[in-house]
């Protein structure tokens, strides 16, 4: 039988060519590759892949197929379309010349031809979702917001209006009416609303994905409960729970103090305005003080630094491979992440019993300069407040134990060989790695393991058996190319707060 991992990568490659609007042989040959072995793996899926197919593997396998079947019939589609009568298209414009509408008429081979008028908005959203620089859907997903046309009638109109995956992601209208800037401003808006919209789709997805595995987890507990039930007699005894408000809770913390980027540098015209410079450093870490304090007075605080606290040394990260706007030099930088982070410890200092400091080797920004910065702090504190513990990693994780719990913390990206981050949420492949991980360390099948990483200026969790893995905040925030290209982020701090036995997890943010 066919692995579904396989069936997995034949399902992302036929999607390739569905956005593409190419045939497989064309997909193929623009990629200096023969279709064959292509046409040859999807014969043997075929043919041996209905073998043993439980539900998830058999919906998989449909929508391969299905996928295939579709793509082998667009050439014929496309020939017939090729092969009918000319159409005719009209802006239809008011008194003022203004576009109202788009007017259209596709004559059919042996049959009455297609006639409609296309509003604004409708033509709009087509260019806009069809699109490669837009939301780049496939014509059957838009066809359906069209239920008065078939899928072939759809695909008229589109050829028709000459529109194709090369297209403007605006219609003719918006060209007339709007200026360059003004364009690309309802560009970016757009990509960040598809953004936000995948996001919230891919959440909804893994929730269905879990409601169905929960589901089939109850039914097989009901029938193994069903059967106990006939051979003993299940009595419940249900204690009575007090509570002592007059007994103190201890508390305490950690506190993930991620990717300061101290020196970097957003423009003042930037999409989402970030002012970053020494003052408002210290006033975001004066905040933070201020809201860990409003927890009342902690018998444990540990300060986790996550990694990337310089923003680089000669405006450029570690990897000296490109150049980034910074309002520090190499020296203001040093002297900024000096004063300003030794200034919060001993706030912290006054706001719990002991206070411990764990640092993780460094970022993937600051490299060997901000090991050495690491370096200098430590010895700073160790001499200032000798009751302190400051430990630096010398690996890519570093691990301590605390409340019973273990802790492995990493920036997520090192300064010189990952290609990419450990991603936002936890894969198959990071899986591996941090089990991996944990047997060199003998510490595969420890208790409560928590992966603790940074880089990704997100707040994020999720879980295996094992252990689980967040993601945590960035006081910095996002960068100008951050803003452009991904989403706007929440600058803060992320947390772990520990009242007796129990451990919760929160973010300070925007303080």
């Amino acid at each position: 039988m066919t692995k579904l991992k396989t069936l997995l990568g034949i399902e992302s490659t036929l999607n390739e060519i569905e956005e593409s609007g190419l045939t497989i042989t064309e997909f193929f040959k623009r990629k200096g590759e023969s279709a064959k072995s292509f046409y040859d793996k999807m014969s043997y899926v075929k043919q041996n892949g209905k073998i043993q197919m439980d539900d998830e593997y058999r919906s998989v396998y449909q929508s391969v197929m299905q996928k295939y079947t579709d793509l082998k019939n667009r050439v014929k589609t496309e020939q017939s379309l090729d092969n009918e009568p000319k159409v005719e298209t009209k802006y239809i414009r008011d008194d003022e010349g203004k576009i109202t509408g788009y007017s259209f008429v596709v004559y059919r081979r042996d049959n009455s031809p297609v006639t409609g008028v296309l509003s604004r908005d409708e033509m709009n959203n087509i260019y806009r979702l069809y699109s490669y620089y837009g939301s780049g859907i496939t014509q059957r997903q838009i066809s359906r917001l069209f239920p008065e046309y078939s899928l072939m009638d759809f695909k008229r109109i589109l050829r028709a209006f000459n529109i194709t995956k090369a297209s403007s992601p605006f219609a003719p209208h918006m060209y007339e009416e709007h200026t360059e800037d003004e364009l690309k401003e309802i560009h970016a808006r757009e990509k960040e609303n598809d953004f936000l919209k995948r996001i919230e789709k891919d959440e909804l997805n893994d929730l269905k994905q879990t409601a169905i595995k929960l589901a089939k987890r109850n039914k097989d507990l009901e029938q193994t409960i069903n059967t106990l039930s006939e051979e003993i007699k299940i009595t419940v005894d249900m204690p009575t729970i007090t509570y002592n408000p007059q007994v103190p809770s201890e508390k305490s913390m950690i506190v993930y103090l991620a990717d300061m980027h101290i020196g970097a540098k957003c423009n003042s015209d930037t999409l989402y305005p970030n002012n970053y410079d020494r003052k408002e450093i210290n006033r975001r870490l004066t905040q933070l003080a201020s809201q860990i304090a409003s927890f009342g007075r902690l018998d444990n605080l540990v300060i986790c630094l996550m990694g990337d606290s310089l923003d680089g040394m000669d405006q450029q990260t570690a990897r000296r491979d490109h150049f980034m706007p910074q309002c520090m030099d190499n020296n203001e930088q040093l002297n900024a992440f000096l004063d300003l982070t030794f200034n919060f410890i001993t706030r912290c200092r006054d706001l719990c019993n002991n206070v411990s400091i764990y640092s993780v080797k460094c970022g993937n920004h600051g490299g060997t300069w901000e090991y050495t910065a690491n370096i200098a702090l430590k010895h700073l504190v160790e001499k200032v407040y000798p009751e302190i513990t400051f430990t630096l990693f010398d690996e890519f994780i570093g691990a301590f134990e605390f409340n019973n719990h273990l802790f492995l913390v990493t920036h997520g990206k090192d300064e010189q060989f990952m290609k990419r981050p450990l991603p936002l949420y936890l894969d198959d492949t990071t899986k591996v790695r941090i089990h991996e991980w944990l047997l060199s360390r003998g510490l595969s099948g420890a208790e409560n393991i928590h992966v603790i990483k940074g880089d990704l200026h997100s707040d994020a969790l999720s879980s295996c058996l094992a252990f689980d893995y967040r993601n945590v905040l960035s006081l910095f925030g996002a960068s100008d190319y951050a803003n452009y290209n991904f989403s706007r982020n929440s600058y803060g701090v992320s947390y772990d707060l520990f009242i007796g036995d129990n451990r919760m997890m929160g973010t300070f943010e925007n303080f």
